[in-house]
């Protein structure tokens, strides 16, 4: 069983990771990458050891092996819950602080450190031009109603950018 969910895991990574490097080839000098770009360069970087641009089985096994062992604090050779939660929380603060980083980076268009006025105000108004549905630059009390109605619907929902809701 573990070899089947390994073996289906590095299916789902290389084919990841041979979409990345077909999507990278098209990526011009200069253009931000996409988030199926960056997810893909993330991947890379956690996984391709030797930087080869292949993540091989060996390369996923070493990585599991390293968070083992960085679970493993007292060094007994098992996880107890202990170990488990501490080692779960560790890791969704690493995320939550890349997150923060990844955002500001985005914002940071010139990448001085500092967002400046002119960053800060170039992102637009994604929440209000979600709910303007008819892009007249006015919210209505229908279109306050239609959000509301939709919030929640997380996936698949009208809610993503330069999509509005099917009026029937």
């Amino acid at each position: 069983m573990k070899k089947l969910a390994l073996a289906a895991t590095m299916t789902g990574i290389l084919s990841v990771a041979a979409a990345g490097f077909a999507v990278a080839d098209n990526h011009k000098e200069g253009e931000r990458p996409d988030r199926s770009e960056m997810r893909t360069e993330r991947m890379l970087e956690r996984f391709d050891n030797n930087s080869d641009g292949v993540i091989s089985t060996a390369e996923v096994e070493a990585q599991k092996a390293e968070r083992f062992a960085a679970a493993d604090t007292n060094g007994d050779g098992g996880l107890s819950l202990e170990e488990i939660e501490a080692f779960h929380e560790a890791e969704r603060e690493r995320r939550m602080e890349m997150r923060k980083q990844r955002m500001f980076d985005r914002q940071d268009t010139n990448g001085d450190g500092v967002i400046s006025i002119d960053e800060f105000e170039s992102r637009g108004m994604p929440m209000f031009e979600r709910i303007d549905a008819d892009g007249d630059g006015e919210i209505t009390e229908a279109e306050l109603s239609e959000m509301k109605g939709h919030r929640g619907h997380r996936r698949g929902g009208w809610h993503h950018r330069g999509e509005r809701p099917v009026q029937e």
